[in-house]
């Protein structure tokens, strides 16, 4: 099985990939109070030991012919910090699923026959390094795992700003508009002493058509907990096949 796809939904690299260029005739407006609410979401995310999340996402691609497409999918999230993680994306007809142990994880998609394993790392983090590393795989939701306090400072954001707020989902939630070099984005944090994300917009600007990605969070932050939702059993008929290595590899480097 060579390099399962799995749907990126990632924030945090899209945020850091373009820090480093500045636009010096562009007026930098950042207030500190949107700078802080990033900075308390990403305290608060950190001191999570426990949570379910389903992820509603809009993503747009462009054809080679310049239309833009819009694609849905929905993700499913389990997570017991440090070492205990299940991820589900329905995207069109296809079902991609992740099981991690602590001791090895397994990719599965089905429809299909064939299932994927491999010895992995003791930690949430670490999985997410390995797969990207070694087998070039964008875990989706990372960056529910990677934001911290410093991650608003290290971004290089050119503007941040609260915009008002809104009630999404029953929850009432803050409404920023923050802007990098390339990237615009929006974030929605609920208000309150739980500061999770409600809502997420991406705007690309060094695109012409700049596509979007936007996401709708629900989050349960005391999920019923079974450690069988970590562990994969194949459906009847299904096969292990080999995990392959990302291309650019070196040999000696390709033995799990």
């Amino acid at each position: 099985m060579s390099n399962m796809p799995i749907v990126r939904n990632t924030l945090l690299g899209l945020l850091l990939a373009v820090t480093g260029q500045i636009h010096a005739a562009e007026p930098v407006t950042i207030e500190p109070a949107a700078v802080q609410a990033l900075e308390r979401m990403g305290s608060y995310l950190r001191s999570l030991k426990q949570f379910a999340v389903e992820a509603r996402s809009q993503t747009d691609q462009v054809l080679d012919n310049g239309q833009t497409i819009e694609f849905r999918h929905t993700t499913h999230l389990l997570a017991e910090q440090p070492d205990k993680l299940q991820i589900s994306i329905d995207n069109q007809d296809l079902h991609r699923s992740l099981f991690y142990n602590g001791k090895t994880f397994t990719l599965y998609q089905s429809p299909g026959t064939y299932y994927a394993r491999a010895p992995a790392p003791a930690t949430i983090n670490a999985l997410i390094d390995q797969l990207h590393d070694r087998y070039a795989i964008e875990l989706p939701l990372a960056d529910l795992f990677r934001w911290n306090a410093d991650t608003a400072k290290q971004a290089g954001l050119r503007s941040a700003l609260l915009i008002g707020s809104d009630t999404l989902d029953g929850q009432r939630c803050d409404h920023y508009a923050l802007r990098q070099d390339d990237i615009d984005w929006q974030v929605w944090l609920r208000q309150g002493e739980q500061p999770l994300p409600c809502r997420l917009i991406i705007s690309r600007r060094d695109i012409p058509e700049q596509p979007r990605h936007s996401v709708d969070f629900s989050w349960q932050l005391n999920p019923p907990l079974n450690p069988k939702s970590f562990e994969f059993v194949p459906p009847a008929g299904a096969q292990e096949v080999p995990l392959q290595w990302a291309t650019g590899q070196s040999g000696a480097e390709q033995q799990p």
